[in-house]
């Protein structure tokens, strides 16, 4: 059932937010340039999780094999014994995640948000042009971008190459929904919904998060 605390995050964990007593943990997966920090900062300011600073799985601030799933749910299994308020974001695939999903869905609670593909492509090649280093494909234009084979350092967050951009966005998407199918606690979330019918659909958290929102206006 749930409740109307808010049971704010009142500590710090080594470079983490945590809560006094025990929550599930958050964490948001997406492709890039999907609305990640738009549900995590909804997430925040609805249901009291911290957004900033947020955990990357990402950029080496864990120390994880990312190919070695057991080493991904160890860590995991670390930051949820800390009652970690800080919610985790992740743009890998859900092949990352196979083997040991269901033990991660136990203590967390997994939000997938996706957004319009054409949408994400024009994000993405303009966000490509502002990397100092080589990110990805760079391409005259959105289109070149969307049927150019993934590149740079992108590729860490794929477990095998895709025939285009546009193929490894599919296939992403493709992958996190067919695992959410009967499990719960890994929530698929539109970006179109969450912006056009933002009360609804942050209220549709609270069944997962244990709790009811105290603040249902948009970031």
């Amino acid at each position: 059932m749930a409740t109307t605390s808010s049971n704010p995050a009142t500590q710090s964990g080594p470079g983490f937010a945590v809560f006094g007593t025990h929550r599930p943990g958050v964490m948001v997966v997406s492709h890039e340039r999907s609305g990640t920090h738009f549900l995590m900062n909804s997430i925040e300011k609805g249901y009291g999780y911290v957004a900033r600073p947020w955990i990357d799985l990402d950029h080496h601030q864990l120390p994880i094999n990312y190919f070695h799933q057991p080493s991904i749910s160890k860590s995991l299994d670390y930051l949820a014994d800390q009652n970690v308020a800080a919610i985790i974001k992740s743009h890998h695939t859900q092949s990352f995640f196979t083997d040991v999903l269901d033990h991660i869905l136990e203590r967390f609670v997994v939000f997938y948000i996706h957004r319009d593909p054409v949408d994400v492509m024009a994000s993405f090649w303009r966000f490509m042009h502002g990397w100092e280093w080589h990110e990805g494909p760079i391409c005259p234009d959105p289109v070149a971008f969307a049927t150019a084979a993934p590149e740079g350092h992108l590729l860490r967050y794929q477990t095998h190459q895709r025939r285009n951009m546009l193929d490894r966005w599919a296939h992403h998407v493709d992958g996190w929904y067919h695992a959410a199918e009967g499990r719960p606690r890994l929530r698929i979330v539109a970006y179109k919904s969450l912006k056009e019918d933002y009360a609804a659909t942050v209220t549709s958290f609270a069944d997962v998060l244990l709790r009811q929102p105290t603040d249902l206006a948009p970031p």
